[in-house]
């Protein structure tokens, strides 16, 4: 007489080998989703960095590109002012983003942004 337990049993096995990588999957995805808000948060730093130095305002533009960055934490900003009237002035943020994906040694990764606004004439 079969009752089927032997089967559930296999299930069983099956649901505890797929797991580990069903949960690598899960946190992967969940790990690439942070890395890309990281990387919007440090554009529209950078964007918001490159205006306030364009307007003259150079002593700012750290302040600026810094507060418009939270909730990511900033590591290095490199400005270029504007060279002449009509020029354009650069701001280049940088940012190391560690992934924590379980059995994959992906690591720190630098995420980089650069907005270029045209200085006022």
């Amino acid at each position: 007489m079969q009752d089927g337990s032997a089967e559930r049993g296999a299930a069983l096995v099956e649901f505890a080998v797929v797991l580990p990588f069903l949960l690598m999957l899960v946190i992967g995805i969940i790990e690439f989703g942070c890395a890309y808000n990281t990387q919007l948060s440090l554009q529209a730093a950078a964007r918001e960095g490159a205006r306030a130095l364009a307007l003259g305002h150079s002593a700012a533009t750290v302040t600026a590109t810094v507060g418009s960055a939270t909730p990511v934490a900033v590591d290095q900003v490199t400005q270029v002012p504007c060279s002449t009237a009509g020029g354009s002035a650069s701001v280049t943020v940088r940012e190391s983003f560690e992934f924590g994906i379980p059995f994959v040694p992906i690591g720190a990764r630098t995420l980089e942004a650069t907005g270029v606004m045209r200085c006022g004439l």
